[in-house]
């Protein structure tokens, strides 16, 4: 049966999309019993980075904004999220590992020529070399880097461009559905929800929770 798609890219999520969302949850937990203070504001400000427009330095910014949520000045702020967040924080996923059928998905994608890329919201090459899933990707972007987290349409936009791709060609591959799923959607992408449970109403062009569905509905649209 002929597809009713014409992917001609697939782009991920990282955390809770390339490995379990519970070993995500588990790195959270130990960071924040580190770090009581630091843990929850820092989530506070991204909570408000994501309702504002902005321009400018991205971590001076989030600088001025987690001090303002910890009572300390902007030059504290910026060392303790160089040091823990974007250090420590980030140097715990050297444990983690992809699931299992995952490289052997993205090798029968890039068989096919189909282009693979990497937007999160936090610094990812790290990341993707902890997973050993750094050698697979034409492009790799961070909205944390480019200054506007997801949902966003910025870091969309930019992914699509650097591709040389146009929008309702990419589907984009993620768990959040707020973040992932309506981001895509409102960039022009096809979405697919990675998650047990299709959500009611779901904006998705698919859920899936086996990486062999998603293998065969790209598969399925690429012209041969």
């Amino acid at each position: 049966m002929q597809s009713k798609y014409n992917i001609e890219a697939v782009v991920f999520d990282v955390d809770g999309t390339l490995y379990p969302n519970y070993k995500m949850y588990i790195i959270s937990v130990l960071f924040f019993m580190l770090h009581p203070l630091l843990a929850p504001s820092f989530r506070r400000m991204r909570k408000k980075i994501r309702k504002i427009e902005h321009t400018g330095n991205f971590r001076e910014l989030q600088a001025n904004l987690l001090a303002q949520e910890m009572h300390i000045p902007p030059e504290k702020a910026e060392y303790l999220l160089e040091k823990y967040i974007y250090g420590q924080f980030i140097s715990m996923f050297r444990w983690i590992k992809p699931y299992r059928i995952l490289e052997e998905v993205l090798s029968e994608f890039k068989i096919k020529k189909i282009k693979l890329g990497i937007i999160s919201d936090f610094p990812v090459k790290e990341k993707l070399s902890f997973l050993g899933l750094d050698n697979y990707w034409d492009e790799v972007c961070s909205a944390d880097e480019l200054g506007i987290l997801k949902p966003g349409k910025k870091a969309f936009d930019v992914m699509a461009d650097r591709l040389g791709i146009t929008p309702e060609k990419i589907i984009y591959v993620g768990n959040h559905y707020l973040y992932d799923i309506m981001g895509a959607n409102n960039a022009g992408m096809l979405s697919a929800h990675f998650s047990r449970f299709r959500k009611k109403n779901s904006a998705a062009d698919f859920t899936f929770f086996n990486y062999r569905k998603l293998k065969t509905i790209v598969l399925d649209s690429v012209n041969i």
